[in-house]
């Protein structure tokens, strides 16, 4: 799956893929109007999570970024590859995906009033060498949010594969009092810096 070349496209000057299924990662590279691939990578998660969980989440994120673009790179020597990663926590507590609408429930009622961060790691790989890698965290709090509120949002966005159990991008918006930071990265990718590194890579220009 791919963005369409158009008139308005940033055609890079070699291929960009994309080791990433996430929606909301697509969704951005689209309305920056780069032109990309997406290639879901096969990395296993699981296993390097457990290898590296007593690290702060800032780093945890930027390795399971690389880890994930790795197996891309490889197959793909001659383009640039994006990895991304997330991961949402409350304290020193780690929310995983929900997977299931009680879940999200239960994970919301957890964030209710309360303030957690979102940490976002990205990185850029050709023939499987890292060129370029960030992480960026953001401060969120939610409102103080009824049982109602809550269940009503699960209803209506079905949030059981994003971190934290709200979509930021869409509706979940309405559930905070403040966010200290890019909506990008809460988003699940630090744009901005990304676009920025492509740039001085020299691998996409308005020119």
């Amino acid at each position: 799956m791919s963005r369409t070349l158009d008139l308005s496209s940033i055609k890079p000057k070699v291929p960009i893929i994309l080791a990433s299924g996430s929606e909301s990662r697509k969704q951005m590279l689209d309305e920056a109007g780069i032109a990309f691939q997406v290639i879901v990578s096969s990395a296993d998660e699981d296993s390097i999570k457990d290898k590296i969980s007593l690290l702060p989440f800032s780093d945890q994120v930027t390795i399971l970024a690389k880890a994930k673009a790795e197996p891309v790179s490889i197959q793909n020597p001659n383009a640039i590859v994006i990895g991304g990663d997330q991961m949402c926590a409350i304290d020193k507590t780690l929310l995983h995906k929900p997977g299931s609408k009680e879940k999200a429930i239960e994970s919301l009622k957890t964030l209710s009033n309360q303030k957690h961060y979102q940490h976002s790691g990205v990185c850029i790989l050709k023939n499987n060498e890292c060129l370029w890698e960030y992480s960026e965290t953001v401060e969120l709090k939610m409102h103080d949010l009824s049982e109602k509120e809550i269940i009503n949002y699960v209803e209506l966005e079905n949030p059981i594969n994003a971190a934290g159990s709200y979509k930021f991008e869409s509706l979940g918006c309405n559930l905070f009092e403040y966010v200290d930071g890019s909506s990008h990265t809460v988003r699940g990718m630090p744009l901005l810096p990304l676009l920025n590194a492509l740039r001085d890579l020299n691998i996409i220009s308005l020119e």
